[in-house]
């Protein structure tokens, strides 16, 4: 099996960025290089050390490399690929981390020279953020990270790829291309495009009758949690998948339909069997494990009126070294009681944040996930 001495990464967004801060983290002895088109992302890139060199010339960067990241829009990997491939050293192989894998599994065996070899890789792992400012060491710890080797992959080349991804703390699963496809645009493109029709639907009714957000609790906020992502990205994803997504679009509607000749009949039994059956299925999904965005553990805090309320909240945390990733004021009245969420990236933060708070008297309710 090759030995991986020096690692390029095309694309300095989330994706890109992560990988190079994850393997100067767990792998400082692998050189890496990052090339982007974007210049300043790679002046970035460089001041954060997370390169050992960076260029936005892509044969140049590529030139030398044991192992290649893909970390670009899919619309584009074909292109780039078809710019890298005449400097690629004979052996080296190649991976991407597009969300799409049989359309890309196809473009790279029409591009690339049969001297190196290509791995279909996707990580289950995201963020709202875009470009290097998104970007974490962390980003792959638990995450799932799908790899779609076929019948003409060697497998020295996927357990490469493999033993790299699980050293950044990533759980790998093969899968085939269209099986990935397939079993993706279900749990992650369809719901992000649920969301998102949600989130419109809801939105309009706020253009006619102000008061729609201002109701909108935790549930409304998680289900439509993934709308916030770029658009751009997901355009090209749903669009690029549409064969195994329209299907599983016709599929829901289904679902929805039978739901709504239910309510319609008032047939509380096969309602509640309906309801009944969704708990038991959703309690089958794995917890603690990532998605497409970060799972984020949230309590929520009543806080009372008074100057520096939040700021001792905020203190609390920081003195006892706990993160808050996210906050949101949720409701403030003069003279009342208030209540802040505070959302963490790991469950551990959430319970000891939660220990604190209820030991300095601060009311306390903690979301499940």
């Amino acid at each position: 099996m090759p030995v991986v001495k020096e690692i390029a990464i095309i694309g300095l967004g989330v994706i890109g960025g992560s990988l190079c801060k994850a393997l100067k983290a767990k792998k400082p002895m692998i050189k890496v290089t990052g090339i982007d088109v974007n210049e300043a992302a790679v002046k970035e890139a460089k001041q954060l050390g997370i390169v050992d060199e960076g260029t936005s010339n892509i044969e140049e960067g590529v030139f030398g490399a044991d192992l290649v990241f893909l970390a670009t829009p899919v619309p584009v990997m074909a292109e780039v690929c078809r710019r890298a491939a005449p400097f690629l050293k004979k052996g080296a192989i190649i991976t991407d981390v597009g969300s799409i894998k049989e359309n890309v599994v196809n473009l790279m065996r029409d591009i690339l020279p049969g001297t190196v070899f290509y791995v279909g890789g996707h990580p289950m792992a995201g963020s709202e953020k875009s470009g290097l400012a998104g970007s974490s060491e962390l980003l792959f710890e638990n995450a799932v990270y799908i790899l779609t080797p076929t019948a003409e992959t060697p497998p020295e080349a996927t357990q490469v790829v493999s033993e790299i991804v699980e050293s950044l703390g990533a759980r790998v699963m093969v899968l085939t291309p269209r099986e990935h496809d397939r079993k993706v645009a279900a749990v992650s493109h369809l719901p992000h495009l649920i969301a998102s029709a949600l989130v419109n639907m809801v939105g309009e009714r706020e253009a006619q009758e102000r008061g729609y957000f201002a109701l909108a609790a935790g549930g409304f906020r998680d289900t439509t949690r993934i709308a916030s992502s770029s658009s751009e990205m997901w355009c090209d994803i749903l669009l690029e998948n549409r064969e195994a997504l329209l299907p599983l679009i016709s599929e829901f509607k289904k679902h929805i339909s039978a739901m709504e000749r239910i309510i319609k009949n008032r047939n509380r039994r096969s309602l509640q069997r309906a309801l009944v059956s969704a708990r038991l299925w959703r309690n089958k999904v794995p917890t603690g494990m990532k998605g497409i965005l970060p799972q984020v553990y949230e309590l929520t805090v009543v806080v009372p009126d008074q100057p520096g309320a939040i700021g001792q909240i905020s203190t609390l945390m920081g003195n006892n070294g706990i993160n808050i990733i996210d906050i949101e004021i949720m409701r403030i009245r003069e003279g009342d009681e208030g209540v802040i969420r505070l959302g963490f990236a790991q469950e551990k933060e959430m319970e000891k944040a939660e220990e604190l708070l209820e030991k300095h008297r601060f009311n306390v309710r903690k979301f499940d996930v």
